[in-house]
């Protein structure tokens, strides 16, 4: 069923750069077909949201800024006056998810839909309370507890045998024991995660919000605990196709998008004039998260030792906004650092990435047909991992142990593998063939149509 009128669908994207880029394609779709779409969400992902011609209603913008990723108190503060500043801002952020104001943005943007970013389920469970019709945005293969498929935290390939399955089914469990000390104790503890963009692994919060809401919170009935928190159990887009995914998963309702690489990003390309083009390039870049990874430095050392093993490429190394790219020094004309890099533009003439295994660098690279190392950090990462070297697009290795000769070793080595250029090929095809964002926009318009129909 599609909408015959125009309707007001509004976007909240966790302020994740991958998130917001993940959901700009199938955004400008619905533009497209004259819907109206507003973004809505923390103040940090604003600047890239409104480059790319959208409408963004922040949210608590009082206490976040569009660069507060961090409380207010001063570095060189005691830690406990560090966490007390914490505690405070993350005090006030949930009194705002509850006590009105967010259902008064909400209500102000007149939503026939809300498209609502399974990691900031505070939204979500606002949006179904006020009773708007709310579909989940996924930026991660991630789903409920299967023996089939292990969660994205392993780096296991699943095997159909006996044997196979009670090693899925232990990934399960080491996952809920790995959630349960890294995340609800060093919570509870630390004060970790508690903080308004890092909040979706709070299963207490969530209880709590979703009581205060009046929605049954039931596990594996309402929602599920994953490798990212709780999980809202709605109807969802998945920003992947079902090509890239393991053939045991279950599709549940759920539509994956396919075709989701943005060709239409805006991106400062003046980089690329500092390339060699006689080189081949090397694109080396661990995402907009790198701060969180616990061995990001080591990597961007290893790659600055690794370009100066073969000064016969070009090297491009992103750090990340976050990191300070003098740290890590350019070797002469064969490498270039910088903070951030114009990534649609370089992987048109890269011969090989290595990558973090986020899910937009992993697709953008199918795409453009280029090789991959993926060396994965956090999250659904192992995982994503595990599925590119499973279909024969990237090879892999953990980013703790690397070493300068080894990833040398394995960018070569993806770089002349006639096999994995011939998988890429194969993949982009079956991408393409998937036909994913026209089912995730009929997904949109028959939800939001529904109720309207019969509200009329």
């Amino acid at each position: 069923m599609s909408s015959s009128r125009q309707l007001r669908i509004v976007f909240a994207v966790h302020c994740g750069a991958g998130h917001v880029k993940g959901s700009l394609s199938l955004a400008r779709r619905l533009r497209d077909r004259g819907h109206r779409v507003t973004y809505l969400g923390l103040a940090p992902a604003r600047p890239l949201v409104e480059r790319n011609g959208f409408e963004f209603v922040p949210f608590a913008a009082d206490i976040l800024s569009e660069t507060a990723y961090q409380p207010a108190a001063a570095p060189a503060a005691p830690w406990w006056r560090r966490r007390l500043a914490a505690e405070r801002l993350f005090r006030s952020f949930l009194a705002r998810c509850s006590n009105g104001d967010l259902d008064q943005l909400l209500q102000s943007c007149r939503p026939d839909l809300v498209i609502c970013d399974t990691l900031i389920w505070y939204i979500g469970l606002r949006s179904l309370s006020l009773g708007i019709p709310t579909v989940s945005l996924s930026a991660s293969l991630h789903g409920p507890p299967n023996d089939r498929v292990p969660p994205g935290l392993s780096p296991r390939i699943p095997r159909t045998s006996g044997w196979g399955r009670i090693q899925v089914r232990l990934d399960w469990l080491r996952l809920r024991w790995h959630f349960f000390f890294t995340k609800t104790l060093a919570s509870h503890l630390a004060g970790e995660f508690r903080h308004p963009t890092r909040m979706h692994f709070l299963t207490g919060e969530f209880k709590r919000l979703a009581r205060r809401s009046g929605i049954d919170c039931r596990e594996n009935h309402t929602y599920w605990i994953g490798i990212t928190g709780p999980h809202l159990m709605l109807p969802e887009i998945m920003l992947c196709p079902r090509s890239f995914e393991f053939p045991q998963a279950l599709v549940r309702d759920r539509r994956y998008v396919g075709g989701k690489v943005d060709l239409g990003r805006v991106e400062d390309t003046s980089l690329l004039e500092r390339l060699d083009p006689k080189k081949p390039l090397v694109y080396c870049s661990l995402g907009s998260d790198a701060r969180f990874y616990p061995h990001s430095g080591h990597f961007f050392r290893t790659v600055v030792a690794a370009a100066r093993l073969r000064s016969d490429w070009q090297w491009v190394l992103s750090v990340g906004s976050q990191q300070e790219a003098d740290r890590y020094p350019e070797t002469g004309s064969k490498l270039l650092v910088t903070a951030w890099a114009p990534q649609i533009a370089i992987l048109q003439r890269a011969a090989a990435m290595v990558t973090h295994g986020g899910l937009n660098s992993i697709l953008e690279c199918v795409h453009f047909g280029v090789p991959m190392v993926v060396v994965p950090g956090l999250r659904d990462q192992p995982g994503n991992m595990a599925r590119a070297v499973y279909h024969g697009i990237a090879a892999g290795a953990p980013m703790k142990d690397l070493k300068p000769d080894h990833l040398v070793h394995l960018i070569d080595r993806t770089m002349h593998s006639p096999e994995i250029r011939r998988a890429l090929l194969l993949m982009r095809d079956a991408i393409a063939a998937e036909n994913g964002l026209d089912a995730a926009i009929d997904l949109v318009e028959s939800s939001a149509s529904q109720v309207c129909e019969t509200t009329a």
